[in-house]
Order: structure tokens, then C-alpha cells, then sequence
């Protein structure tokens, strides 16, 4: 944000309305013309559980949450191992030749 804060700080634009300022649940965000298969609704609904600071569940490994992927572009879910831990990845450092 720096280098935008920069850039824009002879102009008339205020940075923090198109960024940081709360959004409400009707208004039309600029990215909406974009269809990743999630709902609207799924998405606010997530922003809203995140902002709780609530979890949702991969549904991998839990039941589904219903963010509709599944029906709208015909996804199967790959199931994972249970109990395996995936993430975080190692750090695989290169050896040093001499």
C-alpha cells in the first residue's frame, strides 16, 4: 500500500474508501462480474465467519459448507487422508557444493 499511497498522494482519491472501508452485504464490489462457482451469499457469509474469527471447514475433511463449487461446475471432492497433515510445507534448503 506504500507504493499506491505514493503514487496517489498528489491526487484526489482516497485510498482507504476503495481498500480498507466496510462494505455492505448490497453493494455491488468490483469483482462481481467474476464467477469462481462460490454464490454471493456463500462469500458474505464467509467474510462474516472470518470477521467472527470462525472457521469454516475444509470439506475435504468435514462436511460440505455448501459454497455451491460442487453443483455449479460440477467438481467432485477429492477426498484427503484423514489425519495427515499436509500443511505447512517443509523447507527443503539447498546444500551447499564446495
Amino acid at each position: 500500500m506504500n507504493a499506491a499511497t505514493a503514487a496517489l498522494a498528489d491526487e484526489l482519491v482516497d485510498v482507504d474508501w476503495f481498500t480498507t472501508r466496510e462494505r455492505q452485504r448490497t453493494e455491488v464490489l468490483p469483482w462481481d462480474h467474476l464467477d469462481s462457482g462460490l454464490s454471493s451469499e456463500w462469500l458474505w457469509e464467509d467474510w462474516q465467519a472470518a470477521l467472527a474469527e470462525s472457521e469454516v471447514g475444509d470439506c475435504r475433511w468435514t462436511p460440505c459448507s455448501d459454497c455451491g463449487v460442487c453443483d455449479q461446475l460440477g467438481t467432485e471432492i477429492q477426498v484427503g487422508p484423514t489425519g495427515v497433515t499436509q500443511l505447512p510445507m517443509p523447507i527443503i534448503r539447498p546444500s551447499v557444493v564446495g
